[in-house]
């Protein structure tokens, strides 16, 4: 066990080709040099949430079998947002105990962990998401349910929503660079039912979103600014949009209205948008909304967001404005002063 001291280095010694994506807000792909880098504790984990770097490790040996294997792994971050070490290496440990160093399909066919404190199960959209994302990168054909989104899409009028798979949904968003799926996405989106906008809504969370589709929700949520889900749901559906200047239009003008005070909405934004809190203007907005909304959501949203290196140094700017209201003052020192009896 001593010669392995990473996952990436047990992955190669075992003479597979792997993929890695991080899963902690929204399915993003990582480099291999960059996961190598996080794993061994060079660099923080980029989307760290509760305290841990969350990833779906895709792996497979294509000279021995056609098949391919999934790892949901989670491991636990110091106050740097550093992987810990030895965690790091129990989780190795219990690898090579269970699989060997060569992946030994005759010791266990499906190259599969015993439970242990250290893999998680996704929920049901980030596993269909997963799965199509996982095809695509393999070149392997999409589920069957895709014609049923079709067809559903086509002719909303015609066809039960109901009787539509989140597999199909998933496999729908994932391939949008197909121009033909693009085009009847924003066609016929706003004839769909509520319950299916919502569903693509999830779905797109795991996925980069051009500026058209991005500006398709943003116009979604403005023809309906009193419902909450729709809100929720846009907020879900614009998290890797790359139309950034106007989901940060988006993001300003929700925090300037009544549903900038809902900490349903707050938290939203922390777990899908904390970027644009980089923004001086956009975090002082923020941050009095979260010390006057309802469930007093500062303490928990503030400890969150100072783990994301992208903003950690802009969050401890917050301890230090030298204008703050009375309602942030008294957060801060509820903050500092939590443990204490």
């Amino acid at each position: 066990m001593s010669q392995i001291n990473t996952i990436s280095e047990f992955l190669l010694q075992a003479g597979t080709d792997y993929r890695v994506f991080d899963m902690a807000r929204g399915i993003r792909p990582l480099e291999s040099q960059f996961f190598l880098e996080i794993e061994s504790a060079t660099l923080p984990a980029p989307y760290p949430r509760q305290q841990h770097a969350w990833f779906g490790i895709l792996f497979f040996n294509k000279q021995m079998s056609n098949e391919s294997y999934i790892w949901f792994v989670k491991l636990p971050l110091d106050e740097q947002g550093l992987v810990i070490g030895a965690a790091r290496q129990q989780f190795l440990q219990i690898v090579v105990e269970a699989l060997g160093q060569t992946l030994d399909k005759q010791n266990n066919t499906t190259n599969q962990l015993p439970e242990n404190p250290f893999t998680f199960v996704p929920n049901q959209q980030q596993l269909a998401d997963f799965n199509s994302i996982g095809r695509i990168e393999l070149d392997i054909p999409l589920s069957e349910h895709l014609d049923l989104v079709e067809q559903y899409l086509t002719h909303p009028e015609q066809h039960d929503w109901r009787k539509v798979p989140l597999q199909g949904i998933a496999d729908f968003t994932a391939s949008l660079k197909q121009g033909e799926r693009r085009h009847l996405l924003l066609k016929q989106f706003s004839t769909l039912a509520p319950d299916m906008q919502y569903a693509l809504c999830a779905s797109l969370e795991n996925h980069q979103i051009d500026e058209d589709i991005s500006l398709l929700l943003i116009n979604w949520y403005h023809q309906d600014v009193k419902n909450e889900k729709r809100l929720h749901c846009v907020l879900r559906g614009l998290c890797q949009s790359q139309a950034k200047a106007a989901v940060n239009s988006f993001i300003s003008s929700v925090l300037n209205s009544s549903n900038g005070l809902k900490s349903a909405v707050l938290m939203l934004i922390a777990a899908r948008h904390w970027q644009y809190l980089k923004e001086s203007a956009t975090l002082s907005i923020y941050v009095e909304r979260l010390v006057v909304c309802e469930n007093e959501p500062f303490i928990g949203l503030y400890s969150d967001l100072v783990q994301i290196p992208e903003i950690r140094e802009a969050m401890l700017g917050v301890l230090r404005w030298p204008e703050k209201s009375t309602e942030l003052t008294q957060a801060i020192g509820q903050l500092f002063g939590q443990n204490t009896p």
